[in-house]
């Protein structure tokens, strides 16, 4: 997916909801993540950085994703 395309799905994402909770969490993830010096990064321990590391590296094998089809899907209930 180009960076264009990830870019249109996320703003999709955020035009179909009018919860300001997911709103406020996905600005707060945003703004964490741009404005992140690796503090966040550093109070894991190691095992934990490990842990994000190999997630990491399974999610480019696109067998490991779930769609957001998928997600929805599965947690339809709890809307």
């Amino acid at each position: 997916m180009t960076l264009a395309e990830l870019k249109s799905e996320f703003h999709g994402l955020i035009d179909k909801t009018d919860d300001p909770e997911i709103i406020a969490q996905f600005l707060g993830a945003m703004s964490q993540s741009i404005n992140s010096d690796g503090s966040v990064w550093r109070t894991l321990s190691l095992a934990q950085q490990q842990s994000v590391l190999d997630a990491y590296e399974e999610s480019k094998d696109e067998d490991n994703l779930t769609t957001l089809d998928e997600l929805r899907s599965k947690y339809a209930n709890w809307s």
